[in-house]
């Protein structure tokens, strides 16, 4: 019998699990792959046109199979492409090398995965009748799972996964109604034609100094923009630079006893005064937690990530989630000519007035107001499952298929990514269980694992 697998979502998680399933499969297998935009191997990540939008992992760390690490390097060498291993290159580029080892699989594999451009609305897990189920067949054989589509068709499997990727910014409660449906407010800051949309004078808000941020700012730079530019954050940080060539001995062994994350802090900081005695550099001491950040995570009790997630987040995320200095190059030249001005505040409301939006925050020195043409919303990928305009994934709450985390980061999940007898997920929505599971070097292990579990 062909086991099938319906995968929703056709980003890098989606794509890379329906490889590592034909490469790892001993028996007949189909996957249905639905990826309701149609460009399979993009996402968000690696949907964007612009060779200014970089990856933030230099080559040798971004090859999507990790018993292959050069893989990556060694494609853009056959490709012609002039990249050293420790560049940071454009993310089109990835897209396209992603969509290509798709490809392969797909030749090597002819009729065993059908891309399907739709959008998957609902779903059902439904047990048989005990008297039509067989008691010698497999359970997984006897229970299907059957996904609804928008346009009508179901499918028919015996698991699926939810690649759900990145979701739109949540809409700011400061943000008023007439705000939210002006023009020139943004809610989606990966849209295509963005700054086309943006006047050479205008003045703009990025609200958010994420690595989203950073990509927005170099979109406009690109379009030649000439105004003003604003961006703010509780704050004030932008992620910190890339620099490469450090390195630093493991010391999560010292982590593995800790209970509190302020005792987790005191131990980091005593290594990053140690690095800097030794010449290395801070970056590294980061960098070596990175094989042990889940297993720490997952030690810590909820309060305490809680209480992390209150305080050390955001200095967690500029620390970790660094830009390449190619990117530092051209805001660092937009601060230079006073272009671009980095406010740290509180927003706390944002309206419209004859095309003009009047934003008010606070900062340390009280109340302030600004006024601009342009808002763009950088506040990163929704993650309060209730909130998003997912019909499927309402239905599924409603259905109690799937529940938030704790954290309300993602989705209630076992580390292996299994939500319930025959539904599995992996990448961004096993944040809060993993913290780290948004980057390549994590999502092509966590592709890798699943398919095994799948098959097994």
């Amino acid at each position: 019998m062909t086991h099938t697998i319906t995968i929703i979502g056709g980003g890098a998680s989606g794509t890379l699990l329906a490889i590592q399933l034909l490469r790892q499969a001993q028996q007949p297998l189909h996957i249905y792959l639905v990826e309701q935009n149609g460009a399979v191997g993009r996402g968000v990540a690696y949907g964007t046109q612009s060779e200014v939008h970089r990856l933030n992992v230099p080559a040798n760390n971004m090859s999507a199979y990790p018993d292959q690490p050069s893989h990556f390097h060694e494609w853009l060498d056959a490709q012609g492409y002039a990249y050293a291993a420790n560049e940071f290159v454009p993310r089109m580029i990835y897209a396209k090398y992603l969509r290509a080892q798709l490809d392969e699989t797909i030749a090597a594999h002819p009729g065993a995965i059908e891309l399907i451009h739709d959008q998957a609305i609902d779903m059902e897990i439904t047990p048989p009748a005990s008297s039509l189920q067989d008691a010698g067949s497999p359970a997984h054989e006897a229970i299907p799972v059957l996904v609804a589509l928008a346009s009508g068709r179901t499918l028919s499997s015996q698991q699926a996964v939810l690649a759900f990727g990145n979701f739109l910014p949540p809409q700011p409660r400061f943000l008023g109604a007439q705000a939210a449906a002006a023009p020139k407010y943004f809610g989606n800051p990966w849209q295509a034609d963005l700054a086309s949309r943006i006047a050479p004078q205008d003045r703009v808000l990025v609200i958010g100094m994420g690595l989203t941020a950073v990509d927005t700012l170099l979109s406009l730079h690109a379009q030649q923009y000439q105004g003003a530019l604003y961006a703010i954050s509780t704050h004030g940080w932008w992620p910190a630079v890339h620099k490469l060539g450090h390195s630093y001995a493991d010391f999560s062994a010292e982590l593995a006893s800790c209970t509190t994350a302020a005792q987790m802090l005191a131990v980091v900081r005593r290594h990053l005064r140690a690095a800097e005695a030794q010449g290395s550099n801070w970056r590294a001491v980061i960098d070596s937690l990175r094989p042990s950040t889940q297993a720490l995570w997952q030690q810590l009790p909820p309060a305490e990530k809680q209480r992390f997630m209150r305080h050390l987040r955001r200095l967690w995320d500029v620390s970790r989630h660094r830009m390449p200095p190619e990117c530092a190059g051209v805001l660092d030249a937009m601060h230079s000519t006073s272009q671009l001005h980095s406010l740290a505040g509180r927003i706390s409301e944002i309206s419209v007035a004859e095309d003009t939006f009047q934003v008010v925050y606070h900062n340390r020195n009280g109340v302030q107001q600004l006024s601009v043409d342009a808002v763009i919303n950088c506040m990163g990928s929704e993650s309060t499952l209730a909130r998003l305009d997912s019909p499927l994934v309402q239905n599924l709450l409603s259905k109690q298929l799937i529940q938030p985390d704790a954290l309300h980061q993602g989705m209630a999940a076992q580390a292996d990514g299994m939500l319930g007898p025959r539904l599995y997920t992996l990448g961004t929505a096993l944040k809060g269980i993993l913290w780290e599971s948004t980057a390549m070097p994590e999502i092509r292990a966590q592709a890798q694992q699943l398919a095994s579990l799948l098959l097994s």
